[in-house]
């Protein structure tokens, strides 16, 4: 009785569904890293990106995710618990410059252009922990991002940039 029962069970697990995101109508995994402030703009490996000074005399970069196969959650509901959870790093050095830019926070969905990318998130601050644009003038970060949902689903990118000083600084 027990043989048979096991056989039974092994049959239905065979049968069920796979879990994985595209099974559960989330598309395939894909990421995509950019930049932007109010829209999104693509970002080039071994391209630039400007260290920008903000208002209280910080400096940041402008990071941007695209992704799919993830869980979005509410862009309008910060409590939304289906809410993934959006990490941009700033690495020189082996050092993360970035240590805080964790976002816990809806997607938007993404412009209909964007496809095969469901969601995006554009123009976060990327705060980094320096004193001078100077210090980050001609010198080579690697830009990277991981987006974790409420599945377990993780996402990473990078980029390996050259920062230099926006010419709005100072």
């Amino acid at each position: 009785m027990s043989l048979l029962l096991t056989a039974w069970l092994l049959g239905c697990a065979a049968d069920a569904p796979p879990t994985d995101s595209t099974s559960v109508g989330l598309g395939p995994l894909l990421v995509e890293l950019g930049s932007g402030e109010w829209e999104w703009e693509p970002l080039d490996d071994g391209g630039e990106v400007p260290v920008i000074q903000g208002p209280q005399g910080g400096f940041h970069l402008l990071g941007s995710v695209r992704v799919s196969g993830i869980e979005g959650g509410s862009p309008d509901n910060l409590a939304d618990p289906l809410n993934p959870t959006t990490t941009f790093s700033v690495w020189r050095d082996g050092e993360n410059l970035a240590p805080a830019s964790r976002f816990i926070q809806g997607l938007d969905p993404a412009p209909t252009d964007a496809h095969p990318y469901r969601h995006q998130m554009v123009g976060r601050f990327v705060i980094m922990s320096i004193e001078s644009d100077d210090e980050l003038d001609g010198v080579e970060l690697e830009l990277t991002v991981a987006v974790h949902d409420v599945n377990g689903t993780t996402t990473e990118a990078s980029l390996q940039l050259t920062a230099y000083p926006h010419p709005l600084n100072h």
